[in-house]
């Protein structure tokens, strides 16, 4: 029986690219505010390597690639970065990791520069954490979705972040149902 991905792979002329990097993971995050590890469920969206159909830059043939009612397009940048992603992410769990709370507070962003092509670029990977739900808690603590990673460039807004907090001491407090505080 073959294996099922989260993402099944992907064709476009004529090449196939595999998502299975981008299969759903699991690590630990030792938040000084819980006496012991927390278990972090991450997911993936197509986000991290799709991008808004625009019919002037994509063929209208190519593969749909869907969110809810939303056409998305393969974009080769986010799909060659999204290889770094479940490392980035495990990192988080390093105890010097910080996050920037966005300006709508539903979300948060963490950016690293990391290498793309020859050049060094901010990759900005926005996600969300939440508390596991009763059902699951067993087997996870937090939920993590990855909303969307993508490079920064120069004609693309910088996002609006509010301040940032250390992701451990993020992780320990929506755990535990408390508010965060951002500092700039």
């Amino acid at each position: 029986m073959p294996i099922r991905h989260y993402h099944p792979p992907l064709g476009l002329h004529g090449q196939i690219y595999d998502l299975s990097h981008l299969d759903p993971f699991r690590f630990e995050a030792n938040s000084t505010k819980v006496a012991r590890a927390l278990r972090v469920n991450v997911r993936f969206t197509n986000h991290c390597y799709s991008e808004t159909f625009d019919p002037t830059r994509h063929e209208e043939h190519e593969p749909a690639i869907m969110d809810g009612q939303r056409r998305r397009a393969f974009c080769p940048n986010r799909y060659a970065l999204s290889h770094l992603l479940p490392g980035l992410i495990g990192g988080l769990a390093n105890p010097g990791a910080r996050v920037h709370e966005t300006v709508s507070r539903r979300n948060w962003m963490y950016a690293v520069t990391v290498e793309l092509g020859a050049e060094g670029v901010r990759y900005q990977i926005f996600f969300d954490l939440r508390r596991t739900i009763d059902e699951r808690r067993r087997f996870q603590d937090l939920d993590m979705v990855v909303e969307s990673a993508y490079p920064g460039t120069p004609d693309r807004a910088a996002p609006n972040v509010l301040g940032r907090v250390n992701f451990l001491l993020l992780a320990g407090s929506v755990y535990m149902g408390k508010p965060v505080t951002t500092r700039r």
